[in-house]
């Protein structure tokens, strides 16, 4: 039976276990990198694909409501969902998250006004797997494109997507936690 005393100490120990661990985590994703830099080279791409400017723009909806775009042209005859997906989850699974995320820019475009709309996928595994999920299921005039992008600027999402991976892995932090814990008890234990 533990007193007062003890369930005091534990829980000073598992906060500075907490800390101890959050302070080896490494610093956030920068998702803003994906954003900034594939969306840019997408619009590189649709530029000199389609004659003209392209910007990242906030537009009607048939609906009512409004919705931003990654890429319009200047005409806003073709407007762009630019996604950069990966194929599997770390666990090997099917990237239910990603793939809904991608079906809901599908409503999005289906609902903008323009003669080209396009879901833009980045990588090639990815839009394989979403192809074949969505066969029958896209609705007609928005198309699913793939512009793959560059090594240098893959590497780098590769890079954001493995640190976001980890960040989302509660498990890991749990683990991280209770075995310092266990580690402070065991040594207060054999110091007694």
């Amino acid at each position: 039976m533990t007193d007062g005393c003890d369930a005091t100490r534990l829980k000073e120990l598992t906060f500075r276990s907490l800390q101890s661990v959050w302070s080896t985590l490494p610093s956030m994703a920068n998702t803003s990198y994906l954003r900034r830099e594939v969306e840019r080279y997408v619009r590189q791409q649709l530029e000199l694909e389609f004659g003209q400017p392209f910007l990242s723009q906030i537009l009607p909806l048939t609906a009512g409501g409004r919705h931003e775009f990654d890429a319009a042209s200047a005409d806003r005859t073709v407007i762009a969902s630019v996604k950069s997906s990966s194929g599997l989850t770390a666990g090997g699974n099917i990237p239910s998250g990603k793939i809904n995320d991608c079906l809901a820019e599908l409503y999005y475009l289906s609902l903008a006004q323009a003669p080209i709309r396009r879901l833009v996928l980045t990588t090639l595994t990815f839009f394989e797997m979403f192809q074949k999920r969505t066969v029958g299921a896209v609705v007609p005039g928005v198309q699913i494109v793939c512009i793959a992008l560059p090594a240098g600027i893959q590497a780098k999402v590769d890079e954001v997507v493995r640190e976001a991976s980890r960040e989302v892995t509660p498990a890991a932090a749990a683990a991280a936690v209770a075995t310092e814990v266990e580690a402070q008890l065991d040594s207060n234990e054999t110091k007694s």
